[in-house]
């Protein structure tokens, strides 16, 4: 019996050794792991590289991490909403795919963001002078917001969804936005581009939009 009983023990404390995660009781080591979870989703949203040199850019302590959802499951989300989307709905819920927190000297946390939604603004609109001053077309099914002063972009990318009302993808585009504490332009278009492929990938949108790899030209 003691053979038996040490046979068994003996891979098990082996298993809890390699995930360690899940046998640890140290808050810390269970937050480190967490996060390292979330660096390594929003690499899935990103580009790991992006995310890289983007916190290596800003001068701060450990990055940590928060991404709820894969693209997959994030993507299912936003399927499921578009599905059911009434014309002239204009409640939308917003996303966080990815939150990255850089803690600055001194206090605080230099923050690094990337969010998504169906958006209240349609392509029609994009044709209105209110919006054209400040979208800019880049092909028949992508805009971007052009320079506002703030440290973000963002991008309105036609996606239609199988099943969803007629008109949806239309009236009822894909937007996208990535904030930042400052990152050079070339740093946040390149997060925000690889941001919006990545969805629309996962969304198999109608009519495979093109997303430039240069948002601002």
């Amino acid at each position: 019996m003691k053979r038996s009983f040490s046979a068994f023990v003996t891979p098990g404390v082996f298993l809890c050794a390699l995930v360690l995660v899940g046998c640890s009781d140290d808050p810390e080591v269970d937050k480190g792991m967490r996060s390292s979870a979330g660096l390594q989703k929003c690499g899935q949203f990103l580009g790991v590289e992006n995310v890289n040199r983007a916190v290596e850019s800003v001068e701060g302590g450990k990055a940590t991490a928060t991404a709820r959802n894969s693209p997959a499951r994030l993507a299912a989300i936003l399927d499921r909403e578009a599905e059911e989307w009434p014309v002239d709905d204009l409640l939308h819920n917003s996303y966080s795919a990815c939150r990255i927190q850089v803690p600055a000297e001194g206090g605080g946390a230099f923050v690094i963001e990337a969010t998504v939604q169906w958006s209240v603004l349609t392509v029609d609109s994009m044709s209105e002078p209110k919006y054209a001053k400040s979208w800019r077309q880049l092909n028949d099914q992508v805009f971007v917001e052009l320079e506002t002063g703030r440290p973000s972009m963002e991008i309105l990318v036609t996606c239609g969804v199988p099943g969803a009302a007629a008109g949806q993808e239309v009236g009822l585009p894909l937007q996208m936005a990535v904030t930042d504490p400052g990152l050079a332009v070339d740093q946040r278009q390149v997060l925000l581009s690889t941001f919006a492929r990545t969805l629309v990938e996962e969304l198999s949108c109608a009519g495979d939009p093109v997303i430039p790899a240069q948002l601002l030209r």
